[in-house]
């Protein structure tokens, strides 16, 4: 018996975070299931599902893309610039044509879905497969369903997109049979994407925001904190300002980037940030932290925070939200443990003249803030790539130089008025070492207190936690 997939979900993983895929596609399912459909009889097909251990993906994906009886797109940004996506969403298309060719019925097959914000005019040959209709609602055309999904998953606006694409894919699915694509290979398909029109040159210092968040979640609040309004399933959900759903900060900053005319993507802040950060440096791309200043009361974000305050990061930003109503967040305890963790960047915080550390940054300030901190870390990057090194001639090693001296220091730095620092979440007083050598630099991103320059006073470095806080 050939496996006819109900429908084939279609969606650019770089944009799509699994968690809301995973979610839209169990919800519509569901839904399927409601108004009398039967997609247990042939499973609908979603790739990270479909594809077991050692499965030759590209046989699979081409057998359930060739042979599956509706076709569920999630259109974004990065959907049209996904060279597989294209290739997918080409070869259903070629389908739905030789079934209009044979018998002159345009089948409503494929079905897409708003899932991020568009820019631009989509291609005549795209923009003919309508992702809108009456009872969707202007929040669905304006911010996509993700981020429905994200602020209010069980509201009306989500549930009624749900039905709407549940019944197209009823309608497709149980009154038509396309025809099949047999030993479909869809690394021979010339796919329609990417489309030019939503590419944005990958020039040198111009192209492309790596975003890192550093948040918590809300059924693992920080120590201290009680407001889980602010947070979500994911650190990506976090929304430090008032209304706390509307929207996420992620969403506000890849506005924000898209409006200044660049790329982005949003990663969440791990023991890989220092290596993440070192990519995107190769990458020639600018990088922006989001840090939710409760974030240093948990291990895994303290000790990257620390680590990537150790190291020089001329085109890498820190922008640190606040918002007033948030009566937890405006006293003077959670940023000093921030200031602690940050210390040597924190000496710049708000400097007007060196904008890349920017903390208690209100609802009001954000669009402005990020934009500057975008062009001057922009700027940065464009410098350092238009340095040439000097080098030195070849030739011998010269001698070395007899009778000069280089003095030392006349007197060592004063240190007395440095007060020692207290952190309450872990029990303990740490004094800076200021004389102590810069921490040496660990491939694996880790830096634990004592190597970001704590010591308690006249005992050994505090331990770290072995378990995972985040």
């Amino acid at each position: 018996m050939v496996q006819e997939p109900y429908f084939f979900l279609s969606y650019a993983r770089k944009d799509s975070p699994d968690e809301f895929v995973k979610r839209f596609y169990d919800d519509l399912v569901r839904e399927l299931r409601r108004i009398g459909a039967d997609p247990a009889a042939q499973p609908p097909f979603r790739d990270v599902e479909g594809l077991g251990l050692g499965a030759d993906w590209a046989r699979v994906l081409g057998a359930a893309v060739g042979h599956c009886r509706a076709f569920v797109a999630l259109y974004s940004p990065a959907y049209l610039i996904s060279v597989y996506c294209g290739k997918e969403w080409t070869a259903f298309r070629e389908r739905l044509q030789e079934y209009r060719r044979e018998t002159e019925i345009d089948v409503p097959a494929l079905v897409p879905v708003l899932w991020a914000p568009m820019e631009g005019e989509l291609p005549e040959e795209i923009a003919r497969f309508q992702y809108h209709e009456g009872g969707m609602g202007e929040e669905y055309s304006t911010q996509g369903l993700m981020q429905i999904l994200r602020t209010d998953p069980t509201g009306p606006t989500y549930r009624r997109v749900v039905e709407k694409v549940a019944a197209r894919v009823r309608v497709a699915a149980d009154r038509f049979r396309l025809p099949f694509t047999p030993d479909l290979d869809l690394g021979e398909v010339q796919g329609l994407f990417p489309v030019a029109e939503h590419q944005r040159p990958a020039e040198p210092g111009t192209g492309h925001v790596q975003v890192f968040v550093a948040a918590g979640v809300a059924d693992a609040l920080p120590d201290g904190r009680h407001r889980p309004e602010y947070y979500g399933r994911s650190p990506r959900e976090w929304t430090p300002y008032h209304p706390p759903k509307h929207p996420t900060v992620a969403v506000r900053a890849q506005k924000v980037i898209g409006d200044e005319g660049y790329t982005s993507n949003i990663e969440v802040v791990d023991a890989e940030l220092s290596s993440r950060l070192d990519e995107t440096m190769v990458n020639n791309q600018t990088s922006i932290l989001l840090v939710d200043p409760w974030a240093v009361r948990t291990r895994t974000y303290r000790d990257a925070l620390a680590d990537y305050d150790s190291q020089n990061r001329p085109a890498t930003g820190v922008l640190v939200p606040c918002h007033d109503s948030d009566e937890e967040s405006v006293g003077d305890a959670i940023w000093q443990d921030l200031s602690r963790v940050l210390w040597r960047n924190w000496r710049r915080q708000n400097d007007p003249h060196d904008p890349l550390f920017r903390v208690r940054v209100t609802a009001d300030e954000f669009e402005d803030r990020l934009a500057v901190m975008l062009t001057v870390a922009q700027n940065r990057l464009m410098e350092m790539e238009s340095t040439t090194p000097y080098r030195l001639p070849t030739g011998p090693t010269p001698p070395p130089l007899s009778e000069l001296t280089i003095p030392g220091p006349a007197d060592p730095p004063d240190t007395t008025a440095d007060p020692p620092l207290s952190f309450p979440f872990l029990g303990t007083t740490l004094t800076p070492r200021w004389d102590a050598p810069s921490p040496p630099h660990d491939p694996s991103g880790h830096v634990d207190g004592e190597r970001a320059g704590f010591r308690e006073p006249g005992g050994p470095p505090f331990a770290k936690d072995t378990d995972d806080d985040q």
